[in-house]
């Protein structure tokens, strides 16, 4: 199948200068649900309060000032077989203001996305984000979310756009992890990792200053699991020199982060490459 571009005539396209943020529809929709729903809907999968977030976000900048800089969500399906309508149609049914749909195959969509010039790309799977890292697209997990719903299945979007930062990218020297064991093709996907953070910290950060920290629609939260106190400082120097403001920080200095993932459940986990992160997928 050829890379397929279907522009949503519903949503008003975003100007050139709008932050593109390509998001897998494997998160959004439940593909492969049984459960049955009214005409063609899809299912709202187990990150689709992603989108909602994120609309928020564009609402309330929008409010504010209209010549702010706004997110402009892509949804991309790569290997979808014949579902296509039905992402359509329902993005359409549940009123998410998806700008354009790329569909491609599994081989080609980091071209894809360097073809829509995307600023971050989101995917469930972990071996997507490291693909698309390594082809310099800058990418970073999209993690589940399990906050009840509301009565009637209305999305509860009351809470900001949760993004999760690597304290271990931004903190530890490559010298330490060179001693440490790493091998070379873990050391390219973290110096990946942490161009995309930047880049991506630097645009949070800049969308965040029209709002104070009560009311704002983003959250920004730090984890250091490998690194020590000194490390997880020096990350938390390291992003306010990328001029981001950090809400909360946590040193887990090797313990696990399952109970506070379960806490915080991030709907942005900026990857790092450096240890298993099989356990995302399953914050339930």
């Amino acid at each position: 199948m050829e890379t397929q571009i279907i522009i949503n005539t519903d949503v008003v396209q975003m100007s050139a200068s709008a932050i593109v943020i390509a998001v897998s529809c494997h998160g959004i929709f439940d593909l492969n649900s049984d459960t049955p729903t009214e005409s063609d809907t899809l299912p709202k999968g187990v990150a689709f309060s992603l989108v909602k977030a994120i609309q928020a976000i564009n609402e309330k900048l929008a409010a504010k000032n209209s010549n702010d800089t706004l997110f402009d969500v892509i949804l991309v399906a790569n290997d979808l077989q014949g579902n296509q309508s039905k992402v359509v149609s329902s993005t359409k049914h549940y009123g998410l203001q998806i700008s354009r749909f790329c569909f491609c195959t599994g081989e080609d969509f980091t071209q894809s996305l360097q073809a829509t010039n995307v600023n971050l790309y989101l995917s469930m799977e972990t071996s997507d984000v490291c693909k698309a890292l390594q082809e310099a697209v800058p990418a970073a997990l999209l993690c589940p979310q399990t906050r009840p719903q509301l009565e009637g299945d209305e999305e509860q979007v009351v809470s900001p756009l949760t993004v999760l930062l690597s304290g271990d990218v931004m903190g530890l020297p490559e010298e330490k992890l060179l001693e440490a064991g790493f091998s070379q093709p873990q050391l390219q996907i973290f110096r990946a990792a942490k161009a995309s953070m930047a880049d991506f910290a630097a645009v949070i950060g800049e969308m965040r200053r029209p709002f104070g920290r009560e009311d704002s629609p983003l959250r920004v939260t730090l984890m250091s699991v490998l690194g020590s106190r000194d490390e997880w400082a020096s990350a938390l120097l390291t992003a306010r020199g990328w001029g981001l403001e950090v809400d909360e920080a946590y040193c887990l200095a090797g313990a696990s982060r399952d109970p506070i993932l379960k806490c915080i459940q991030p709907h942005i986990l900026c990857y790092d490459g450096l240890y298993n992160v099989s356990e995302v997928p399953a914050l339930s």
